[in-house]
């Protein structure tokens, strides 16, 4: 493919160059001030949001990025870079390597937002709360309806979890693939997204105090669960939801406390 034609504003582009490149649509301003990747950087970023580039979008080659931003190609390379260490654009290699607006990616952006809400110190109450907040709407409206797909994948994750009963050490982790379950079939991507990173917060705040009688109460929550978002009983998956979590806090709070005391 050829490299996209991204000149700074004000100079024209032909009919010829843009039709066809599947290129991104944005136009670039020259960079010519102090702490020029950043301001490149922020340039990209800000057509990204804005949706003037999409993933799959080619930015160009190292080289000629710097021409169209008319800055040095170490500015440019190290406004790539910072850009690829956010995810937002892919770069490849060889004689028809550049930098590409990235494709979506739910799992890097969870392992990125748990680790932010480790460093900052978050508590295990404001996990639940989150928690709370996330998981009544997506049980809300996956029972609002739902894909056969969906279904077929929450129903396959009940399983995972009656299989794992006698499995402690797996158990919290096949429990919390149905929550994740539950949220996707929301068909909610952002609630999706947020829940992944509560995932790997929740994991160690559970795993530590589940034992094979809570399993079993678990996997009866879990079973009412799914039969309430399955038959469209909306207020009644809502408030099962809310009252399973308001349980798990209850439980594990008073014992996560004194574990860390």
């Amino acid at each position: 493919m050829d490299e996209a034609l991204l000149l700074p504003r004000g100079l024209a582009q032909s009919n010829e160059q843009v039709a066809g490149s599947g290129a991104a649509s944005a136009v670039w301003e020259s960079v010519q001030m102090e702490k020029l990747s950043w301001r490149i950087a922020a340039q990209v970023r800000a057509a990204l949001f804005s949706r003037q580039v999409k993933a799959g979008d080619f930015l160009g080659s190292e080289a000629s990025l710097a021409q169209q931003f008319r800055v040095s190609r170490t500015a440019a390379r190290d406004a790539l870079r910072s850009l690829e260490a956010v995810g937002i654009v892919e770069i490849r290699m060889g004689a028809k390597g550049g930098a590409w607006i990235a494709a979506a990616n739910l799992e890097r952006f969870a392992d990125a937002l748990s680790v932010q809400l480790s460093l900052i110190g978050a508590k295990a109450l404001e996990v639940f709360e989150a928690q709370m907040a996330l998981e009544v709407l997506a049980a809300e409206k996956a029972a609002q309806g739902m894909t056969t797909a969906q279904r077929e994948n929450l129903e396959n994750a009940l399983h995972a979890v009656e299989a794992a009963r006698t499995q402690l050490d797996t158990f919290t982790e096949a429990s919390l693939r149905f929550h994740e379950a539950l949220v996707e079939a929301s068909g909610n991507r952002v609630l999706l997204a947020q829940f992944k990173a509560l995932r790997f917060m929740l994991m160690p705040l559970l795993a530590a105090f589940t034992d094979a009688d809570t399993a079993e109460r678990v996997i009866a929550s879990h079973r009412r669960l799914f039969e309430a978002v399955c038959g469209g009983e909306v207020a009644l998956a809502r408030q099962l939801m809310q009252a399973r979590i308001e349980t798990v806090r209850a439980r594990f709070m008073p014992a996560w406390s004194r574990s860390v005391s």
